[in-house]
């Protein structure tokens, strides 16, 4: 199971990242979200920074200011969440992960959301916060067939059930509030990830 960690803030974070073996790090370049980091923030950190897949974060921006900030950072992966149809996704040069809230649609409607969106999209990210893991159990099927990265949430026991039941490509954990700025204490994700039985730093 693959780990995905955002948001990365800083250089500190993405060296925490690449040592402990995440597959992924996340910089969020979406304007309105509160952990926004100026492109040109995240340039410098990635120029310092090797051994994870970068994924840039993106909210309700066009499909052409979402194109242009990836190939000026050179970004691995690009993070949709978004309502950007399915057609635009054809824009872009980099692989593709859609975020689908199951907090906000029914079990349908959600397949039906990964059915129009799988020929452009490389993995789809599930926030799943709150949702017990018996809930979950129907995601399973989609393992099978698509790249399903959970978001959970930092707890390590509902972590350990969903990798036991439903075996899903990747989890995200977040990274955590800064003390200060630039500053931030990975105490609490070393031993997330001790007990979740990853790497740890």
């Amino acid at each position: 199971m693959k780990l995905k960690l955002s948001p990365i803030t800083n250089l500190s974070d993405a060296r925490f990242a690449a040592a402990a073996g995440f597959h992924y790090m996340g910089f969020c370049f979406d304007p309105n979200a509160n952990d926004f980091l100026l492109p040109i923030k995240a340039k410098e950190i990635l120029d310092w920074t090797s051994g994870s897949h970068c994924v840039g974060e993106f909210g309700h921006q066009t499909a052409e200011e979402i194109e242009e900030i990836s190939e000026l950072l050179g970004v691995d992966v690009i993070l949709l969440d978004n309502q950007l149809l399915p057609d635009e996704l054809s824009l872009f040069s980099k692989p593709i992960i859609k975020v689908i809230g199951l907090n906000q649609m029914d079990e349908e409607a959600v397949k039906r959301e990964i059915a129009a969106y799988a020929p452009y999209c490389d993995a789809f990210q599930l926030n799943a916060q709150g949702i017990s893991v018996a809930n979950l159990l129907w995601v399973k099927p989609l393992t099978e067939t698509h790249k399903i990265i959970l978001n959970l949430g930092n707890d390590a026991s509902t972590i350990n059930a969903v990798e036991k039941a439903i075996a899903p490509f990747a989890i995200h954990l977040q990274a955590g509030a800064e003390e200060q700025i630039g500053m931030r204490d990975f105490s609490d994700l070393n031993a997330l990830l001790e007990a979740i039985g990853a790497a740890q730093v």
